[in-house]
């Protein structure tokens, strides 16, 4: 056996190297099958692996998701809030009512602490001098304006929810600072499927190894093995990450082999995982008020809440009445009161939304909800959500293969020559 070239070989010539060198013609296959796998496992670990530059400057590695996580987690989030997740449809679902009902405990403290909190500046003392019946009046007049004033704020956040709560920057936000959590949900979605495509890269590689068998007889070119070995690197990505779409409706083949895209296949399992991965990482109740109160949004909604406040106070002063009110108490203590009624209320408002995250998780119920969206969605809008998660990396990812292939195939080579001399 040589590894120079040369024209086709006589059959007798075949046959002697064959059975001189039958354990190397014998590994050809399975070292080609070997190759289809672990080119697959690297550059699938390739896609998530390290979450951070490992190496020295210019030389080292950033896993493709994490190092692009900005764009991957925008182009997912946006697919998924135009075909799935309307958030003005989410927040139809509050009950103003109901909520309140829910959040009476939270809500009458913070309601004690404001007015306890201004009545001292009024005067020191006052609050507790009064009697309870007094208290009481007081807390009854107060509470019977919330309904209105939170039917109020809920409307002009349901007319313009993007001016105060941007889902899309939310979810970005999140991914690129927790990489993780969008390697998570990544994988949530193609575990299987890579599963899928690293088995079927033995299989495509053995039959290619078979082929290379035969050519490596006939020439013995030392060209053929990386030749070979980039080919099954190439042709079975290629293959595989088309077969994880491919066909998209259960097609038969050859009569009796019935085959659909696996992800397709297995629409209702990856469903599941991703609705509960996007409910419980990315859009989770404390994650949505949060950004509600501390997103770019959160002056616009300060400021709403503040001009509902003063208006409500206006009201209660007796609306035509209001300047009268203003002159007899004085208009700059008038206008420090209510200033002063809008920083309490500034100043609680985070910790009284906070009480509302159990009863938003279950109104909304957005796993099911989501669950629910995807399982109405054809097979080709339900693609469309899904392939772009895998269509930026499908060509890194077939050539990473194909280079290691490649790569492999040369070792093959020399080692060949090592043990032959």
């Amino acid at each position: 056996m040589t590894t120079t070239h040369r024209a086709i070989a006589s059959w007798s010539e075949i046959t002697t190297d064959v059975s001189t060198y039958w354990w190397i013609y014998l590994s050809m296959p399975l070292i080609a099958a070997f190759v289809g796998w672990s080119t697959k496992l690297v550059a699938v670990e390739m896609l998530y692996r390290p979450l951070d530059f490992k190496g020295w400057g210019i030389f080292g590695w950033q896993g493709i998701v994490p190092r692009r996580a900005g764009k991957v987690g925008s182009t997912t989030i946006q697919l998924l809030t135009s075909n799935l997740l309307k958030p003005e449809e989410l927040l139809d679902r509050f009950d103003v009512d109901d909520a309140l009902d829910r959040l009476q405990e939270p809500l009458n403290a913070a309601i004690e602490e404001i007015i306890r909190d201004l009545a001292e500046e009024v005067r020191p003392g006052l609050w507790d001098s009064l009697p309870e019946a007094g208290r009481r009046a007081v807390r009854d007049r107060i509470v019977a304006q919330i309904p209105a004033l939170t039917q109020n704020l809920m409307t002009e956040i349901k007319s313009d929810l993007p001016r105060y709560l941007d889902i899309q920057f939310l979810a970005v936000t999140t991914l690129v600072r927790n990489k993780e959590k969008l390697v998570k949900l990544m994988r949530s979605v193609s575990t299987d499927a890579m599963a899928f495509v690293r088995r079927s890269g033995i299989y495509f590689g053995f039959v290619i190894g078979l082929v290379q068998m035969v050519a490596w007889a006939l020439f013995q070119n030392p060209w053929i093995m990386p030749a070979f070995g980039f080919a099954v690197g190439f042709i079975s990505d290629y293959i595989a990450l088309n077969m994880l779409f491919r066909p998209i409706y259960p097609r038969k083949y050859l009569g009796f082999f019935t085959f659909q895209g696996l992800l397709h296949a297995q629409r209702e399992k990856i469903t599941r995982d991703y609705a509960k991965i996007l409910a419980d990482d990315l859009f989770a109740p404390d994650l949505l008020f949060d950004a509600l109160i501390k997103g770019p949004g959160s002056d616009k909604l300060f400021a709403l809440v503040t001009r509902e406040i003063e208006a409500a106070i206006d009201r209660q002063a007796g609306g035509v009445a209001a300047p009268i009110v203003a002159l007899a108490v004085g208009t700059k203590r008038y206008r420090a009161m209510k200033d002063r009624v809008v920083t309490l209320v500034l100043e609680r408002l985070p910790s009284t939304l906070s009480e509302a995250q159990g009863y938003a998780a279950e109104v909304i119920d957005l796993e099911n909800t989501i669950i629910d969206k995807m399982s109405r969605l054809t097979n080709e809008e339900y693609e469309s959500i899904l392939r772009p998660v895998f269509k930026d990396d499908e060509p890194l990812m077939i050539a990473v293969g194909a280079v290691l292939g490649g790569v492999v195939g040369e070792l093959q080579v020399q080692i060949i020559e090592l043990v032959t001399r």
